[in-house]
This record gives structure tokens, C-alpha cells and sequence, in this order.
């Protein structure tokens, strides 16, 4: 692996701050206001956002070796990454169970 130049490090974490901060943000002030937090969501991820997480992502990976080794399928970053569990969409049976339990926890008067 290839190390990082000091503003390559600053850049990543400079995004993964952003993003971290940000997220905490809408989660605190939206935390009991689900249709407000999706709105917000929807408003602070603009594609400049996924532009700039994709340039990070980019600069990790180029440090790695992407030649394949004799007899292998996966070049270096494929191998970290092979186990990495991503977010699971919800069904859309799913998506309305989750939204009907949080409506009713916010309906004046429920007990939570």
C-alpha cells in the first residue's frame, strides 16, 4: 500500500467529518420529526455530495495495488472489501411496517 500525502489524509478526513457532523446534526434535530428528517436528508445529499465521497473513495483506493496476482480474481482493494456489509434497502413491505410503527410513536399522547 502507498501511503498518504498529507493533504490526501486532510481531504479524507476533512469529507468523513462533514459527513459524520452533518448526519449527527439531522439526527439531533430531526429526531422526532421523520418527514422533516427525510426532506432534510433529501436536501443536504445533493449529487456534489456523492461527487466528492467518490473522489475520496477513489484516492483510498489508488493506494492499494489493483494488478492481479498469479492465479488470483481479485486485485487488492476487491480483497478488504470482499466482506464489507452494506446498508440493506428496506422492501417496500418493510419501508411501510418501519413508517407505520414511527408514525404511531409519534402520534401525541403514545407512550414511548
Amino acid at each position: 500500500m502507498k501511503e498518504f500525502t498529507e493533504e490526501e489524509a486532510l481531504q479524507a478526513l476533512a469529507f468523513l467529518t462533514k459527513l459524520v457532523v452533518g448526519l449527527d446534526r439531522l439526527g439531533s434535530r430531526y429526531a422526532d420529526k421523520d418527514e422533516d428528517l427525510a426532506w432534510a436528508l433529501l436536501y443536504s445529499f445533493e449529487p456534489n455530495v456523492f461527487k466528492e465521497a467518490a473522489q475520496v473513495r477513489q484516492m483510498l483506493c489508488s493506494k492499494y495495488s489493483q494488478e492481479l496476482q498469479e492465479g488470483e480474481d481479485q486485485d487488492e482493494v476487491e480483497k478488504v472489501l470482499a466482506d464489507v456489509a452494506y446498508w440493506k434497502l428496506p422492501t417496500a413491505k418493510q419501508l411501510a411496517r418501519f413508517r407505520a410503527n414511527r408514525l404511531k410513536k409519534q402520534r401525541p399522547g403514545s407512550s414511548s
